[in-house]
């Protein structure tokens, strides 16, 4: 296997940090969108298992994020991180011309990926979401403090309300995460958490117009990432297949070895079967 790690230029100029693990004669790739104030090294697991099936992985930090280039924790729109993922793309199409190409995105990943479906889909085979929904739940403090922030200190710093122990039943993954040198999950800037609030009602008379295939992946016990049936609904998709975990938590690619193992076993089924 050919494993690579570098930088592109990112919009407005940022350098943006990348991974990509080829095996020899790859059948598929599969292009990462990590989750929020997180990172591409964080998976490991998943890109083992594609890779020994014989699918490509590639993945960039998000800016501001791991060791991408820019203020930590912060964004005006995800669609910042849409504009980095797409040169990561066409590095992708001249690496590996002619290779059918599957968008996989995590939780905020996952938000990000549908804004990225809707623009340039005609890169994509298929797409791939993980954890995914329409929004967080934001209580309506922080809510109403991230509206009114924004317009007056976008770079305020309040707390993220991530609670690591809701992320995975596996102790261990949870550890590896809070001790992650690379992670700050306690704070994000309030134009980060109003870029959640403002999402999916922006897009959510575009997000039908997703035509190539979806996989849906969640944990029945995901309480991060909330509204799953209101994205079945409005994505109108006549290829879609939706798998709902019993005892699976947010991140179904960080559980326990079984749980996790069932998940890849799924997505590498439904990549096979939409060569």
């Amino acid at each position: 296997m050919q494993y690579n790690e570098n930088h592109f230029q990112g919009l407005k100029n940022y350098k943006i940090y990348y991974q990509s693990w080829v095996p020899e004669k790859p059948k598929a790739i599969v292009q990462i969108v990590h989750g929020g104030v997180e990172h591409i090294g964080r998976y490991k697991h998943l890109v083992d298992y594609l890779t020994s099936s014989g699918i490509a992985v590639y993945g960039n930090d998000h800016r501001g994020n791991g060791k991408s280039e820019g203020r930590r924790n912060h964004i005006g729109s995800f669609d910042e991180f849409v504009e980095d993922c797409y040169q990561l793309t066409k590095i992708i199409k001249k690496e590996q011309k002619g290779k059918p190409l599957f968008l996989v995105g995590h939780s905020m990943g996952s938000l990000v990926s549908q804004r990225y479906a809707i623009k340039y889909q005609k890169e994509l085979k298929g797409l791939v979401l993980s954890g995914s929904g329409t929004g967080v739940p934001l209580p309506k403090p922080l809510e109403l403090l991230a509206r009114v922030m924004v317009k007056i200190w976008p770079t305020f710093m309040g707390s993220a309300g991530i609670i690591p122990e809701e992320l995975s039943s596996d102790p261990e993954s949870v550890e590896d995460y809070i001790n992650d040198p690379l992670i700050n999950y306690k704070k994000a800037t309030a134009s980060y958490g109003y870029a959640f609030v403002k999402h999916y009602p922006e897009i959510k008379d575009k997000i039908g117009a997703i035509k190539i295939p979806v996989l849906i992946q969640k944990g029945e016990l995901d309480k991060l990432v909330i509204n799953i049936d209101e994205l079945i609904d409005d994505l109108k998709n006549t290829d879609l297949t939706v798998k709902i975990y019993p005892d699976g938590w947010h991140e179904m690619y960080t559980e326990t070895k079984e749980k996790r193992d069932e998940a890849f076993a799924d997505l590498e089924k439904w990549i096979n079967s939409h060569l």
